[in-house]
């Protein structure tokens, strides 16, 4: 499945952003887009933080909530850099959709985490570098259940390959578990914005999802 590409065409893309967050002001008000963590894909580790050696697995439920997400991103990382070092990391990468359909599809997903944030569209400034995946297999790893190392490799191959979760039999907690597919795009190069007032959101004007 091909689901890395490399372009130096100028690409239109959507991306929801935080109007009240201060850098995201800044950046779009002043320079008028965003810059990836990094331009070019890279098999050097992304990751800030390391597993500890020593520790001895007594945990509150504090620490397994503050832990759960970043286990996902550590899990996804060490597969990028085991079996597709030619990749976009999700740790530096700028996370955007290519429809407003699929923006959207995200959405109705994560409506909390998105309670606060607005749907903009932006255009690639080439060149750029971006793959494509299912992030319902992001939300699989994050859920509030164990999964077993062999299950891991297996997740990390699936999102990183463009495999979709609902083609795929999987449990959570002995039940059976799908989710409709979210298409994100992990993007590395620089994107502008179309419009840059952040009291705006660009979805008020889309009647129809393209």
């Amino acid at each position: 499945m091909i689901n890395l590409f490399n372009s130096n065409d100028s690409i239109d893309f959507w991306v929801w952003v935080n109007p009240n967050n201060w850098l995201t002001r800044h950046q779009i008000e002043n320079t008028g887009g965003f810059t990836s963590g990094g331009l070019i894909a890279s098999d050097k580790s992304n990751l800030m933080f390391i597993p500890n050696p020593n520790f001895r697995d007594e945990i509150t439920a504090f620490q397994l909530t503050i832990m759960r997400e970043y286990m996902a991103e550590y899990n996804l990382e060490m597969g990028r850099e085991l079996n597709f070092k030619n990749y976009p990391s999700r740790l530096n990468a700028i996370y955007l959709f290519e429809s407003f359909k699929e923006a959207n599809r995200y959405y109705e997903l994560h409506r909390e985490h998105l309670s606060d944030r607005i749907l903009k569209k932006v255009k690639s400034v080439s060149p750029c570098v971006y793959s494509k995946h299912d992030l319902s297999w992001v939300d699989f790893l994050r859920l509030t259940h164990s999964v077993d190392p062999l299950s891991i490799d297996r997740v990390s191959k699936a999102y990183w390959s463009g495999v979709k979760v609902e083609d795929c039999k999987l449990k959570s907690l002995g039940e059976a578990w799908t989710q409709s597919p979210v298409i994100e795009v992990l993007f590395l190069g620089r994107i502008e914005f179309y419009n840059k007032n952040l009291n705006h959101n660009d979805a008020q004007e889309k009647k129809n999802g393209d």
